[in-house]
């Protein structure tokens, strides 16, 4: 569904794993899906929960392109989810999941996740192909209906060999006009993702970049909301809003400061319809 997103920035795979994992697999997945408290999320169950759905959505995004247009622009996104028993889930971002717990404060499973790429706006620079990371999960409720955890990825596709590590906390609540999730989420990795932040010899011979080789350690921080309002029984809307700032060795990475570009945004709204049940 997202062969090819492109983002305008220089280290298009970096961000793409920052932002859009956080705008689109958080905030999108909590849209559809973690209404139904499905997927890892083990906030508190909303009523009429059904024992299977799959959600089709699509409407206009700012920020992030899933065709490889301009992300600086407003583009049009689809989207689709399902989800079995709470137990099997997937969807473009998360991949294929099963929460091998499933309790109802506790979530704790396994993902096979596929790691997009764009291609560079730098001539000469390689990125690496489309990728797969396997990931373990565990999210567990505390009081005020919280969600807290995070996830560990390893890549399984020889693209970097690397291993990603994602923390949030997560609160949901219901208001008059729907319901509102917010997330505060941190990701890092470990120095073999270098392929994503670090241009080597022979990349800056080509590009004119001075060569770099970033470390390990927190890589993004970033903060979603989302808001979802119902429409009837099968329909809803979807309005959010995602910041995130790259820390540390990736804000110091040429791929980053070629731009200026050490924070960006993503918003939409989507029109989301439900089978299966509400």
């Amino acid at each position: 569904m997202m062969p090819r997103p492109g983002f305008r920035r220089l280290g298009a795979c970096n961000m793409l794993a920052g932002a859009l994992g956080a705008a689109l697999g958080v905030v999108l997945g909590m849209a559809v899906a973690g209404a139904a408290s499905a997927q890892p999320q083990p906030f508190e169950p909303v009523p009429d929960t059904p024992e299977w759905n799959v959600d089709i959505s699509a409407g206009a995004v700012s920020g992030f392109s899933s065709t490889g247009r301009e992300a600086n622009r407003v583009n049009a996104t689809p989207w689709a989810d399902f989800n079995w028993r709470n137990r099997v889930y997937g969807n473009p971002l998360d991949g294929l999941g099963y929460n091998i717990v499933a309790d109802d404060g506790l979530r704790a499973g396994v993902q096979l996740r596929p790691h997009y790429c764009g291609k560079s706006a730098i001539e000469g620079l390689d990125l690496p192909d489309l990728g797969a990371d396997m990931a373990v999960y565990g999210f567990v409720r505390i009081p005020g209906n919280i969600s807290v955890g995070g996830r560990v990825m390893r890549d399984i596709s020889g693209q970097t060999d690397g291993t990603t590590y994602y923390a949030s906390a997560s609160h949901q609540g219901v208001t008059r006009i729907g319901l509102l999730q917010s997330t505060l989420y941190a990701r890092g990795g470990d120095a073999r993702n270098d392929a994503y932040f670090g241009v080597d010899a022979d990349a800056a011979s080509v590009t004119g970049l001075t060569p770099y080789a970033p470390g390990s350690g927190v890589r993004n921080t970033g903060v979603a909301f989302l808001m979802l309002t119902p429409i009837g029984d099968r329909w809803a809307v979807a309005t959010f809003a995602n910041a995130e700032r790259a820390m540390s060795d990736v804000a110091d990475s040429p791929l980053i400061q070629a731009r200026d570009e050490q924070e960006m945004a993503i918003a939409g709204i989507l029109i989301v319809r439900r089978f299966g049940g509400w």
